[in-house]
């Protein structure tokens, strides 16, 4: 197993019709809405744009590398990564619903949410830059508590990363806190397997889903 690698001071670019999605707008891809609706989400994207500080940590190992769990351990190279847009926003969300702003406190979550999966695909996107280098691809992202892969195997990432390096701890039951963080596992090889927890929009074929992009 290499020694972490820390990623921090980057930026990341929050899509607002993602956001619009992920709100539970249909028709992502039309013009940005009027109205209030539309001035909170402008605002929310200035305030996120100050609190959001993204950082990542990740490692390679091999799949039995990974403290106490089996689900992975047939993969000989693994990538695993923590990564987080801080506690900033989130603290601003509480801060506006104790606050009676319940419609700003919704709508800066939401971008909190897209933003912290901007992260991972950052992260993501690097790890995949830096493998190739040597021949090789890495499968979708995995992350526990999708598809088979149980979410308590979180603390076996968080064992195997000191993921408090970036601010990131996990609970008694498995949440990450900051809650705006992300932790997943990539497979490293020539043609990497497809795992079996992959679970997001990009994999999905489902044509009825109100939070589709297109």
């Amino acid at each position: 197993m290499m020694e972490p690698v820390i990623l921090e001071k980057f930026d990341v670019e929050v899509d607002p019709a993602h956001v619009r999605r992920f709100l539970g707008s249909k028709g992502a891809g039309r013009p940005a809405p009027a109205g209030r609706y539309g001035r909170n989400l402008s605002e929310a994207g200035e305030t996120a744009r100050r609190l959001i500080a993204p950082k990542g940590i990740y490692t390679y190992a091999a799949g039995r590398d990974l403290p106490g769990s089996t689900i992975l351990a047939h993969l000989d190279r693994m990538a695993f990564c923590v990564c987080t847009i801080g506690p900033a926003l989130e603290a601003e969300v509480t801060r506006l619903s104790s606050g009676g702003e319940v419609l700003k406190a919704i709508v800066l979550d939401a971008i909190g949410s897209v933003a912290a999966e901007a992260v991972a695909a950052y992260v993501d996107a690097r790890i995949a830059a830096e493998v190739a280098r040597e021949g090789l691809k890495t499968s979708c992202r995995a992350s526990p508590g999708y598809g088979d892969w149980d979410v308590r195997e979180q603390a076996s990432i968080f064992r195997l990363l000191p993921a408090e390096r970036i601010g990131v701890r996990l609970s008694e039951t498995f949440m990450m806190s900051p809650r705006k963080s992300v932790s997943f596992a990539m497979h490293i090889a020539v043609e990497p397997d497809r795992l079996r927890s992959e679970n997001s929009c990009e994999n999905c074929d489902r044509k009825d889903c109100r939070y589709r992009l297109d």
